[in-house]
């Protein structure tokens, strides 16, 4: 079975994801590995250098590679982090592609599970050599 086939059911409007949708949510799928791998540097590979990153638990806007790595250096130090995304939309327009929904961030904390539920908005940018790189990231607790 297909490893998106439970997202499908949540795209709006078709029965599947296009060849083309896969390859973005495989993009996300690689940025929910290093996120949850604990190298911030990995993390920051997947963004563009011209990125614009607001995260999910910091008032400051990140614009430069530096500041999307200082941003999970702090991010990443969530004991046993882990993620899940959910209800993906995905919308691509040829190099430019965004992928709008919900993901929840899990971790412990004095031995209790703990997460944090939010919604995010990625846009990327194919490269020269036609790998999605994330120009835009924004991502906000669900109130």
């Amino acid at each position: 079975m297909d490893r998106h086939a439970d997202l499908l059911v949540h795209q709006k409007g078709a029965e599947k994801f296009t060849p083309e949708q896969r390859s973005v949510l495989e993009a996300m799928d690689r940025w929910i590995e290093a996120v949850t791998g604990g190298d911030p540097e990995k993390v920051a590979s997947l963004y563009a250098p011209d990125a614009v990153f607001w995260g999910t638990v910091s008032p400051f806007l990140r614009t430069t590679p530096e500041g999307v790595v200082d941003y999970f250096r702090h991010f990443l130090r969530l004991p046993h982090l882990n993620a899940i995304y959910f209800k993906p939309m995905v919308r691509v327009y040829g190099d430019i592609a965004l992928n709008t929904g919900y993901y929840t961030f899990f971790y412990e904390e004095e031995g209790a599970l703990k997460h944090i539920p939010a919604r995010y908005t990625f846009v990327y940018r194919k490269d020269e050599s036609g790998e999605w790189k994330i120009i835009e990231h924004h991502s906000s607790a669900v109130p």
